[in-house]
């Protein structure tokens, strides 16, 4: 097309030179019907040069910006794919931790069923543990990063899109987490101190002096398995737990279909 008119101006421009030679200055003077029309077409074709020039020129640069976006597509993705899949791990940990932890405790209170036997101060140590937990906290610092930014708008699988704003949205919502810490601070440990450390191998495990002068007694260990106070506590501790640990089992199944779903869209933007 561009040759056409190319070669077309180059004919106007020779005929009307020719013309412009070939004639006599009074003739020269007027333009006649046919010279008209070649004044016209040619101008026109310069008219529609420009427009085709233009044309090419936006659709180049709309191909430099999609191909831009394209980039900033699969930067984006990849990192996200790589922030899901430290949520994983940390899923994974914590309900290996969760678990080692339930198994000592559980470990730990079977010793009341032969308390004659068992060592008291370790009991007491041991214990401490109830007022341990594992937190879960999404890496979600790319994702808040491209939804504050507006750079979400670079992945243009909408369906996909979508998929992410609800993994993050739910990964969020740690009601869970947030009530196993409210029972561990606001129940399980005074609790533990009631009932397991406020006597002499309580006060002597932390290293306090006045354990010889407080007046208390030792831990009565025949009467703490029958604490109804004691086992309350060890129910929440037990329940909370393993509430995480089932939230974070359906988290974990979400990271892992999302992670797929992103890596999948990778290699076809690849």
């Amino acid at each position: 097309m561009l040759r056409f008119f190319r070669q077309l101006r180059q004919n106007l421009l020779s005929d009307l030179s020719a013309g412009k030679t070939g004639n006599p200055p009074e003739r020269t003077r007027s333009v006649g019907p046919g010279k008209f029309s070649k004044y016209l077409l040619y101008a026109i074709g310069e008219i529609v040069l420009v427009v085709i020039g233009i044309l090419i020129a936006l659709q180049i640069n709309n191909y430099s910006e999609y191909q831009k976006e394209r980039k900033q597509e699969k930067i984006l993705l990849t990192n996200l794919s790589n922030d899901v899949g430290l949520d994983i791990l940390q899923i994974e940990n914590n309900s290996r931790l969760s678990r080692e932890r339930l198994n000592r405790l559980d470990s730990l209170v079977q010793l009341l069923k032969t308390p004659d036997n068992m060592d008291v101060t370790s009991f007491v140590r041991q214990s401490y543990e109830f007022v341990f937990d594992q937190y879960f906290k999404s890496n979600s610092g790319i994702f808040d990063e491209a939804v504050s930014s507006g750079k979400m708008s670079y992945v243009k699988n909408e369906s996909l899109r979508q998929r992410i704003f609800n993994y993050y949205r739910n990964a969020k919502e740690t009601y869970t987490d947030g009530t196993t810490r409210q029972i561990t601070d606001e129940f399980i440990t005074p609790l533990l101190v009631e009932h397991v450390y406020l006597n002499q191998e309580g006060l002597a495990m932390l290293g306090m002096k006045a354990a010889d002068i407080a007046m208390l007694d030792k831990l009565d260990v025949h009467q703490l398995s029958k604490n109804r106070e004691y086992w309350k506590m060890v129910l929440l501790k037990f329940g909370g737990n393993q509430e995480q640990i089932i939230r974070w089992d359906g988290i974990k199944r979400r990271a892992q279909t999302l992670k797929e779903n992103i890596d999948k869209e990778l290699e076809q933007l690849n």
